[in-house]
């Protein structure tokens, strides 16, 4: 593909799942990974509480395997359709890709979603499942989830059920208090609701134990850098920071002139994963 042809594509891709914290899904795909020609597994994994989630398995390019697998939770707008270029730039690297769709989102199930919500918990039951099924089928392959935004929401609330099923865990846009996030909103006028009291989610957040990157955008203003390094400070040294230039989840694109899309991204992943 061109490479202006690309970029009016992630242009267009970007500006959908940028849009700021409202649950906005789209049962369309508006691509498959046979768009990019890369080799997958179309999958159903069904929750415990009976929910069908569809996903997405990119295999990781044989001549640098790094027998490593990431778990893609996204934002909480589009569905896993909208980071297939995301998704084969990580397994042309040799990362083997999981995405899937959280229910009411792409091909999953059908879920009534309020859009004023901040997430649902009941996104954390369809990650704990998916989760559970890639630990069964690579049980010798390390395993780790990529959240953003929401996304980082979902795998924080998750973590106290996954803990023993991954062994890192990486946020762009990471949500480190919830009630902060509905504060920030509120003052610009949009009124959020959280699905449970925030003291559950800081619960969750401040256990996590397992390696943990997080990217920040110096301009975002909601999922700020300075609450990323309070929730390190919390966290400890297994907790690691990096600030990019750039606006919310704008972290693929960071250097792209030198680096191409994801370029800078996929160096911050190979050092953490390298240094762990």
């Amino acid at each position: 593909m061109k490479i202006t042809v690309l970029l009016f594509f992630l242009q267009i891709t970007f500006g959908l799942i940028n849009q700021g914290f409202a649950i906005d899904p789209d049962r369309e795909y508006i691509r498959t990974p046979d768009s990019v020609s890369w080799d997958y597994e179309q999958l159903t994994i069904t929750t415990k509480d009976n929910f069908k989630l569809n996903s997405w398995i990119y295999q990781a390019n044989r001549e640098n395997d790094k027998d490593t697998v990431l778990v893609l939770a996204y934002p909480d707008a589009g569905n896993m359709s909208y980071f297939v270029y995301h998704a084969a730039i990580l397994a042309n690297a040799g990362y083997t890709v999981v995405t899937f769709d959280y229910r009411g989102f792409g091909k999953s199930d059908d879920f009534e979603i309020q859009r004023d919500y901040l997430y649902y918990t009941e996104f954390t039951l369809d990650l704990e499942a998916v989760v559970d099924n890639v630990s069964m089928r690579f049980d010798d392959k390390k395993i780790g989830v990529l959240g953003m935004s929401m996304g980082t929401t979902i795998a924080s609330r998750a973590y106290p059920h996954i803990k023993s099923k991954i062994d890192f865990i990486i946020g762009e846009g990471y949500v480190s208090d919830t009630s902060k996030i509905v504060k920030r909103y509120s003052d610009l006028g949009k009124q959020l609701t959280l699905p449970e009291d925030s003291a559950d989610y800081q619960k969750s957040v401040n256990s996590i134990e397992v390696p943990l990157l997080i990217l920040a955008a110096s301009e975002d203003t909601i999922t700020t850098y300075e609450d990323a390094l309070a929730l390190g400070d919390k966290l400890g040294e297994n907790c690691r920071i990096v600030q990019f230039e750039g606006e919310h989840l704008s972290g693929f694109q960071v250097e792209y002139d030198q680096k191409g899309f994801g370029g800078w991204y996929l160096e911050q992943i190979d050092q953490f994963l390298n240094e762990m």
